[in-house]
């Protein structure tokens, strides 16, 4: 009697060793190209599982369920592009409008090119219904940007942007998407297909009318009553009064600076719902949402000094060096702070840093201060002059941040304030957290 030989076992889907923990990020990009294909209702845990290589209670442990695995994905894919399209728009800074938008939109073509699974799941049809929300603020962050250079390099004396602004940037940006769209459901030429887009944009942009500009601006902005409207009683289903667009600067600040604190991505038209007012109003006031951002960051930073400053007891260079540890200390374990040089960098660095920006000047601005009244009060003598000194020692702390927080590096603090007390001459740190 002869014994067969066996059948061939059916293959099993691969896994990934349980020596290695798979990161969030590791998982993500094995589920995406089956919710970039198949969308959200007609894909299994198990499907996604064998996709990620990986079991579905890893998958389940990571994230929980399928619905908020889908929502982890398509806010990673948002936050890639966003971060994608702010990049074009440093380096396109300077550029004219035409140049701009050509360097924008190709931007926008390169990435569904190189990242088309992440386009389909935030702009897909499979997908439509669950990254609506998403989708909404991807594109209402876009828009924003646009609106912002839309105002910067077409206003004057004959024509001052309003709400038409707003209405441009969203016909431009959703010109720019629907072209996405269309080269990849008809697999055009990606280079060919953003020519068309830009010259579509720019071809419009050009041949505005001022008077339908005006038009738009001036029924968004209608003239105030003549007399107080009467006194009604509030129901369920009427509006609230809003606040007057005479809103004072203080309060947008204020605003934007309790936004900022609570790790919200600050933009511009969330502090103008909150306060009742239009984004234009802010835009005139503070300038683009990196102006705001800086304004606020700034304000965060002389509030910190300022406070540490008024506890201190020290004298001279050890006043400054007691003042510069405890101010890095606390900003380094400021959880908003933290969160905002994580999420935007290193758009968030260049805000920062930038040498004639709102930040790095105010910061240097309050060092020298210091210097200047240990000089003044305790005879403090510094080995440079009072501006470089206060220079090097905020580039210091600038530097120590940054690794700290956007490079994951634990700064070593102790290292960084012998450099500082060097600087200051002084022989040895004072102070502590």
């Amino acid at each position: 009697m002869t014994r067969s030989d066996p059948e061939p076992a059916e293959p099993r889907p691969r896994r990934r060793s349980t020596a290695v923990r798979p990161s969030d990020d590791t998982l993500l990009d094995g589920v995406l190209s089956v919710f970039a294909t198949l969308g959200f209702d007609d894909v299994t845990m198990e499907q996604l599982a064998v996709a990620a290589e990986t079991s579905k209670p890893t998958l389940y442990a990571h994230f929980g369920t399928k619905e908020q695995l889908f929502d982890a994905c398509v806010r990673r894919e948002a936050s890639r592009l966003l971060e994608w399209m702010r990049e074009s728009y440093r380096r396109a800074q300077g550029f004219d409008l035409d140049r701009h938008v050509a360097t924008t939109t190709r931007a926008l073509f390169d990435f569904a090119a190189t990242h088309a699974e992440g386009f389909h799941v935030l702009f897909g049809a499979p997908t439509a219904g669950r990254s609506h929300e998403v989708r909404a603020a991807t594109i209402r962050s876009v828009t924003d940007t646009v609106a912002e250079l839309i105002r910067h390099e077409y206003g004057g004396a004959d024509l001052e942007w309003g709400a038409s602004a707003d209405f441009c940037a969203a016909a431009i940006t959703d010109i720019g998407v629907r072209g996405v769209q269309q080269a990849l459901a008809q697999d055009l030429d990606f280079t060919a297909a953003a020519n068309l887009t830009i010259s579509i944009i720019v071809a419009a942009m050009r041949h505005l009318d001022p008077a339908a500009v005006r038009a738009v601006d001036a029924d968004a902005e209608p003239a105030a009553p003549s007399r107080p409207a009467e006194p009604t009683a509030p129901t369920a289903d009427r509006t609230p009064p809003q606040p007057s667009p005479a809103t004072p600067r203080n309060d947008v600040l204020d605003t934007a600076i309790r936004m900022f604190l609570r790790g919200e991505r600050l933009e511009l038209h969330a502090v103008a719902t909150e306060l009742g007012i239009s984004r234009t109003t802010i835009y005139r006031r503070f300038g683009t949402r990196e102006d705001l951002l800086g304004v606020v960051i700034a304000r965060q930073f002389e509030h910190v000094i300022t406070t540490i400053d008024s506890r201190c007891t020290s004298r001279g260079a050890h006043r400054i060096s007691e003042i510069f540890d405890r101010t890095l200390r606390r900003l380094a374990a400021d959880p908003a702070l933290r969160t905002y040089l994580q999420n935007e960098a290193p758009a968030a660095l260049r805000l920062v840093t930038q040498t004639d920006g709102p930040v790095h000047r105010g910061s240097v601005r309050l060092v020298e201060r210091l210097i200047q009244r240990a000089q003044e009060q305790d005879g403090y003598r510094p080995p440079i002059d009072r501006t470089t000194l206060a220079f090097a020692l905020v580039r210091l702390g600038e530097s120590f941040l940054y690794s700290n927080a956007v490079a994951d590096v634990e700064g070593d603090i102790d290292h960084l304030l012998q450099v500082q007390t060097t600087l200051l001459g002084v022989a040895a740190p004072v102070g502590g957290p």
